[in-house]
């Protein structure tokens, strides 16, 4: 168990990372979309932003917001999501290797065999899937056999 302190060191730098990202994305998701891009976006004409703020919504917003509710495309189911590409940038940064009997272990230490994808946390697929979504590599789906340094084994 020598690499087993450095792999939990590298674990826990994950997901304070991750952990990061999740608080401040809804703070910036949130604060980038103004009264301006709402109102361009309504068809309603932009609005001066030292203007004050009007209690009732415009008509033409209004009218519009159904609309543009039922245009939203609703998510690609997971069979719909590309496969994540070794040469991806997120891939290459965890060490992403869509077989994992092919994993450097002098470059990756870590890797321990029979580790693989469908055995990690991360993973989202069923267990005869093929290829799944992967919660680190969002919008894209992993090999069930593949694996990274972002490995976790499911308890």
């Amino acid at each position: 168990m020598i690499g087993q302190p450095k792999m939990n060191e590298r674990r826990r730098a994950l997901l304070k990372l991750a952990g990061r990202g999740a608080l401040l994305f809804p703070i910036i998701g949130f604060g980038a979309c103004s009264k301006q891009e709402a109102a361009s976006s309504a068809g309603a004409p932009a609005t001066d932003p030292a203007a004050p703020a009007t209690a009732a919504p415009e008509p033409a917003a209004a009218a519009a917001a159904p609309q543009l509710a039922s245009t939203t495309p609703a998510p690609a189911p997971a069979g719909d999501l590309p496969h994540l590409d070794t040469a991806d940038p997120a891939a290459r940064a965890l060490g992403y290797y869509p077989d994992s009997a092919t994993v450097d272990t002098t470059k990756y230490p870590q890797h321990l065999a029979g580790q693989a994808c469908r055995k990690c946390v991360q993973f989202k697929g069923g267990p005869k899937d093929a290829w799944g979504p992967c919660a680190v590599f969002a919008g894209k789906q992993v090999n069930a056999n593949g694996w990274c340094t972002a490995f976790a084994a499911k308890v």
